[in-house]
């Protein structure tokens, strides 16, 4: 098994310790649960050939089942919405070619004022402004880009990759933790089964509200799935898109896409 990516995450587990209680009777040695904050070695596997020719059949049984519940494709949903003048209009086109066009324009002459000393009155008052255009027109670029993945998130095409995603995550994820008999770090499945069913009720089960859940394995699994399963999903995500093919790849833009969105930093790689 090849790994593609990794990173770490905390959990907090309970320990029976060693105590010394004092009593009017002297010293009497006995145990206590403390608290103890554990680290986990997360592991997304990368998929063998093999692997992607399932992977290819999975997403067309979702596609064709998709559109037999009456979901549209995009390209079915791109021409109806443009011919009523929506999204994917020539309208919303032309918006995007004008906004590009100023955004680079406005990057021009940050990039040319931007580097120059002793700038006159002029030329501060046409960076201030290129500054400006540049961060209203990125702006208006990413609402028009969620407006479009948006319109598209119903789509069949969309629905059957969101399951492929999902699959992905739920057929090569790992966790690595050591065998207290051996000391021996090893990596486990983080959803367990046999099958892809049965490891997807593991996930659903692993779903349930952390105080629903009684078994103690299954607890430890829980801990471990609330602070990757997000992680796991945009790594998977960022892969099958090809935006990052590597450890180093992928971390660079779950930094970009992310943590420069202002969201929480990411677990460490």
């Amino acid at each position: 098994m090849k790994e593609l990516y990794s990173f770490d995450v905390k959990r907090e587990i309970q320990k029976e310790v060693p105590h010394v209680k004092k009593t009017k009777n002297g010293p009497v040695e006995t145990t206590k649960r403390v608290k103890k904050t554990i680290k986990n070695r997360v592991v997304f596997a990368k998929p063998t050939v093999s692997d992607l020719e399932d992977a290819d059949f999975f997403y067309g049984q979702k596609y064709n089942e998709f559109i037999n519940a009456g979901f549209l494709t995009k390209a079915m949903l791109a021409k109806k919405m443009g011919d009523i003048g929506g999204m994917t209009s020539k309208t919303t086109e032309d918006l995007m070619s004008e906004l590009i066009s100023e955004n680079m324009e406005a990057s021009r002459t940050i990039e040319f004022f931007g580097a120059g000393k002793n700038l006159d009155e002029e030329q501060e008052k046409q960076l201030k402004d290129a500054k400006e255009s540049f961060a209203a027109t990125t702006k208006a670029i990413q609402t028009v880009e969620a407006d479009l993945r948006g319109q598209f998130n119903q789509t069949a095409d969309a629905k059957a990759e969101q399951k492929l995603i999902e699959w992905f995550v739920i057929n090569f994820s790992y966790y690595e933790d050591t065998l207290a008999e051996e000391d021996k770090k090893e990596l486990f499945n983080l959803f367990e089964g046999e099958n892809y069913k049965e490891k997807r009720n593991f996930l659903v089960n692993l779903q349930e509200d952390i105080a629903d859940i009684t078994d103690s394995a299954m607890l430890k699994s829980k801990n471990i799935f609330d602070t990757s399963y997000q992680t796991l999903i945009r790594v998977v995500s960022i892969w099958y898109n090809k935006i990052g093919e590597d450890q180093e790849g992928i971390g660079k833009a779950l930094e970009d896409l992310f943590e420069d969105a202002g969201e929480e930093p990411l677990p460490e790689s």
